[in-house]
């Protein structure tokens, strides 16, 4: 590997990141400085409609750039390479140097315009767009040179095209929903009163307070709970999926799957809210309030949108081609490392739906992944290879750096107190499933996600095909930062590199597994040792308390 030809891509991966956050610092500062409402002088209509013109651009460019990341994934490396050679030997500081110069041009144009004047000040506004416009070409300039963005103008014309028409789209249909809002939650307030009047005889209904309830527990059905939010995201989701696999699936049969989407995820809105008054009533208020309330809506969301994505590929009515085709190996790997990942995540949405608080759902919900990685044994197996001590030392020097930059007691007494009240074996039986789970099911997940499938595809579009252990910048910063993303301890994004070194120097994904499987067993270790003091210390206490009592 060419340490000076790595160098020079870390100073053009540097130097992008920079360019790129004093990018969006200008964009905040200006947006901050920028009210659509109070920018219009008096009640001028066309001033006003000139402004509402605006913010529909912005936000539907802002959706317009979300959808083209999407649908550029696939060719993220290419795009990437691409950028490293145009940028190595481009002149970059004129150009920022010209962006900092309209950067204050434009604030000083923004206070001018905004100052009270008693007539929309068109000429000012019109320096104003212009400077804006200024400022983003700078930018670009100085990240790339011209013949670079034009290269990948021509090269992608379709993806923003279509990513142009989503934007669009998406703010359309957002607008639509919020204002009719309030004829959706009647129907989701009437649906989910149908609902719980099934099984629950006390239920009750308000349709002008939009209250629903039961036993005492009452809820308001407003504008998060009418289904709207869930509807737009499950036929983003679908409309995305479709589109990608628009050479796969059959039209217009394929369009089916937007209705069923949004009916089912609304009605599973109506029963979610339904089962919330229930937890309320008869469970406890702050977990259906607190917990449930906020990850139901996930789960549902995730269940519809992958259950109709698998739906459409076994239908033959849906397939382009009817006839069934063999399993891709390539997508059976996939599978094999995503799919326990996802079952963590979703066993940590089951686990929060119970709270905070220790429970036994939360460790139970372990299985999920569990059951995962038992399925795909043999492709995991496949992809281990050999494995020496670096590996354990690499993750006892993670563990260690936890320790010391963590406070020792902060929680273990919590955990304490909950064990306390549970029977001496069951609360073993805990323990022992919630060690397994942090130190054993958690770093399998999470390795096999992003060192082992991430880390490939940010290399190469066919993940399959490339080294486990093979190097990219844009694969370790990525899976650096988004494996840290979860969390805002820098510890962890620390831990990501470290595990990812464990790749690099085993040449093999069993490395980082190892690493990552010892420094979560240290930590596991480190929290028993404290919470036992802890449960000890409280102990004594009682202890003495009993002694002073006269």
């Amino acid at each position: 590997m060419n340490v000076a030809l790595l160098g020079a891509d870390l100073r053009v991966i540097t130097r992008g990141v920079a360019l790129s956050i004093v990018l969006l610092l200008e964009i905040v500062a200006i947006d901050a400085a920028y009210s659509f409402r109070d920018a219009a002088a008096g009640d001028a209509p066309y001033w006003q409609l000139a402004n509402e013109t605006l913010q529909i651009f912005i936000y539907a460019s802002l959706y317009a750039s979300m959808a083209f990341c999407v649908l550029a994934f696939a060719q993220a490396h290419t795009i990437f390479s691409a950028w490293i050679a145009a940028s190595k030997r481009h002149p970059w500081l004129p150009w920022f140097v010209a962006q900092t110069f309209v950067f204050a041009l434009v604030l000083v144009l923004q206070s001018l315009m905004q100052g009270g004047a008693e007539h929309p000040p068109w000429a000012l506004f019109s320096l104003w767009l212009l400077g804006c416009g200024a400022l983003v070409a700078c930018a670009a300039l100085a990240l790339a040179p011209w013949a670079f963005w034009r290269e990948q103008g021509q090269r992608h014309a379709a993806n923003a095209l279509a990513a142009m028409i989503a934007g669009l789209s998406i703010y359309m249909a957002i607008a639509a929903a919020r204002e009719s809002w309030r004829e959706l939650s009647s129907a989701t307030l009437s649906a989910s009163y149908w609902i719980l009047n099934l099984y629950e005889p006390g239920a009750v209904m308000d349709q002008t307070a939009r209250v629903l309830g039961a036993r005492g527990f009452q809820v308001v059905i407003d504008a998060p709970c009418s289904g709207y939010e869930g509807i737009g995201l499950v036929l983003g989701v679908l409309g995305f999926y479709i589109f990608a696999f628009r050479r796969d699936l059959r039209f217009p049969a394929a369009f089916i799957l937007l209705p069923i989407g949004a009916a089912t995820i609304w009605l599973l809105n109506a029963l979610r809210l339904a089962l919330l008054v229930s937890i309320g009533a008869h469970v406890s208020p702050d977990l259906a309030l607190q917990g449930f309330h906020s990850q139901a809506g996930w789960i549902f969301f995730l269940v519809v949108t992958i259950s109709l994505m698998v739906l459409a590929h076994q239908t033959p009515a849906l397939r382009a081609d009817p006839k069934r085709v063999q399993p891709d190996p390539a997508l059976r790997l996939a599978a094999a490392l995503l799919i326990p990942f996802a079952a963590l995540m979703a066993s940590r949405i089951v686990g929060s739906i119970f709270g905070a608080e220790p429970s036994w759902p939360s460790v139970l919900a372990i299985v999920l992944p569990a059951s995962a990685l038992l399925v795909f044994r043999r492709e995991i197996g496949g992809q281990l290879e050999r494995l020496g001590l670096e590996p354990v030392v690499l993750g006892l020097a993670v563990g260690a750096f936890w320790i010391v930059t963590h406070d020792p007691n902060q929680h273990g007494f919590v955990l304490g107190r909950w064990l306390e009240a549970q029977p001496a074996p069951a609360a073993g039986a805990w323990v022992v499933l919630r060690i397994i789970g942090f130190a054993l099911i958690v770093p399998l997940a999470e390795e096999l996600a992003f060192r082992g499938y991430l880390h490939r595809a940010l290399i190469g579009r066919h993940f399959d095909k490339v080294t486990p252990h093979a190097f990219g910048w844009l694969a370790f910063i990525g899976t650096t930062l988004l494996f840290g993303a979860p969390s805002t301890m820098a510890e962890r994004r620390g831990g990501g590199a470290v595990f990812a070194i464990a790749l690099y120097r085993s040449k093999s994904l069993a490395g980082p597994i190892a690493a990552h499987i010892v420094a979560n067993a240290t930590i596991a270790l480190l929290r028993g040792r404290d919470r036992a003091l802890g449960f000890a210390l409280r102990q004594n206490t009682k202890g003495a308390g009993v002694i002073r009592r006269p």
